[in-house]
């Protein structure tokens, strides 16, 4: 069975999601889809600030008063250990604030339970793994979207072409739509 988005109480948003959903316009309807269940960490509220010359329809978001509430902030007892994580796996040269996004999101879904992370990185994707939360990559979100008709088919692929590597293509979007519809039954 895989996770889903329309059955978690709280669905915690790294930025590379939100970023990838902006530039195939998915943004209203991932927020209509989600609604006030949606939420991002206090790094990725950094994330989003600090980029959107790069990524300007992330400025949807504060149009849209989403997510609702003011951005989740990682519980102090867990600020050594994000640290230590971002300090284990930086690069030399690397932008001082890489990796607290898909740090903080895997570290504060484990810590709140019972919620879901979208995320497409690395580093995000193993910590969730080790830690047993529950993600999707935009891609699953997408194809969750289309199985609930949430989205259209032609959107639901461009977006899902957009944000998986080139040789994925019309067989594993099919394929993905085809496990959503099943676990959303």
């Amino acid at each position: 069975m895989i996770a889903l988005a329309r059955d978690a109480p709280t669905v915690l948003f790294d930025t590379s999601p939100l970023v990838n959903l902006g530039q195939t316009g998915l943004l209203f309807q991932v927020v209509g889809y989600v609604g006030a269940r949606g939420a991002i960490t206090r790094d990725v509220a950094n994330e989003i600030q600090r980029n959107l010359k790069r990524f300007p329809d992330l400025r949807s978001l504060a149009m849209l008063r989403w997510p609702p509430g003011e951005p989740l902030d990682l519980p102090v007892r867990l600020l050594a250990d994000a640290e230590g994580i971002r300090k284990l796996n930086a690069e030399p040269g690397d932008h001082p604030d890489r990796n607290r996004g898909e740090i903080a999101t895997a570290l504060l879904a484990h810590s709140l339970g019972d919620t879901l992370t979208v995320m497409e990185d690395r580093l995000g994707k193993q910590l969730c793994k080790l830690r047993g939360v529950p993600r999707l990559s935009t891609a699953q979100l997408v194809a969750e979207m289309v199985a609930a008709d949430a989205v259209g088919e032609v959107e639901g692929f461009a977006a899902f072409d957009h944000a998986t590597p080139e040789h994925v293509g019309r067989t594993e979007f099919e394929a993905a739509r085809g496990r959503a519809a099943e676990a959303l039954s």
